[in-house]
């Protein structure tokens, strides 16, 4: 666990928990080698970038990317289960390795339906620890296409309201403190983040500023709250500009969704969490 971790779970120690499990969860996937993924027609998909087409969507039919996933997800669950966990998180883990090894099929629904974020059809078992696994499966077993699309994206091309890796829509915004630059919006499923015009909610498109607010926070200078009257979402905004593997972690900040849901504000950024 890095410095600025270990400091911030001092000042927020109802975090440690949490925390303790999302490193243990990169720990995991960290050592486990993915098998070779083909590279994607780049030009195919850069052309549907520049149409609001995520990547994921684009190379939907390359079905080495979910396989691939798949076994890692079948992988990672297995070593998890060695680790010491909390007695749910252990059954949890039981019951969804029972479903993976069931099936190469098993492997695959499970990570077609998280990267779908369907809710219309029926989860695999365990789903909230799914979530969490399967998108640091699909983190790892895509990383060097990953790297390779972040590269090869020119940020003008994306300034839309959703992910452009998965296409959800982003928990947390990033503020530079000196002003002056782009915002920044963060997926918490894929890690991606990309900038976002300054003034307007991404949820539902108001940039009537008299319906555009901010929620400060007293007990933490570095994030506010930016909130819309209008879908009455909002967004975890950090203003600092350090640590941002930290602070752009859905993670880090869930009190501060308890703080929003506390003021009647939605949550309507993708998370992994329930709250």
């Amino acid at each position: 666990m890095s410095t600025a971790q270990e400091r911030w779970i001092e000042s927020h120690p109802y975090l440690r928990n949490v925390a303790e499990f999302q490193q243990t969860v990169t720990e995991v996937f960290s050592q486990l080698a993915p098998k070779p993924v083909p590279t994607p027609d780049w030009k195919m998909v850069l052309a549907n970038c520049g149409e609001g087409v995520p990547l994921l969507e684009s190379v939907s039919g390359e079905r080495e990317y979910p396989s691939a996933a798949g076994e890692l997800l079948l992988a990672g669950n297995t070593e998890l289960l060695k680790h010491s966990l909390t007695d749910a998180l252990t059954n949890s883990g039981k019951l969804l390795g029972e479903y993976l090894r069931a099936s190469d099929e098993n492997c695959l629904k499970a990570i077609e339906w998280v990267q779908s974020g369907s809710e219309e059809d029926a989860p695999p078992p365990s789903a909230g620890l799914l979530r969490v696994l399967a998108w640091a499966a699909i983190r790892r077993a895509l990383a060097p296409v990953l790297k390779s699309y972040a590269e090869l994206r020119k940020d003008e091309d994306w300034m839309r309201a959703y992910c452009p890796v998965c296409g959800a829509p982003p928990p947390l915004a990033q503020v530079h403190p000196k002003g002056g630059l782009p915002r920044i919006l963060a997926c918490c499923h894929c890690r991606t983040s990309w900038q976002f015009q300054r003034i307007g909610c991404p949820f539902c498109g108001n940039d009537d500023q008299n319906q555009l607010s901010v929620l400060t926070i007293e007990q933490e200078p570095l994030f506010r709250l930016d909130t819309c009257g209008e879908c009455n979402g909002y967004l975890k905004t950090y203003l600092g500009e350090s640590d941002l593997e930290l602070h752009l972690s859905d993670w880090s900040s869930l009190h501060l969704d308890l703080l929003a849901k506390e003021n009647k504000l939605e949550r309507k950024g993708a998370s992994l969490f329930e709250i």
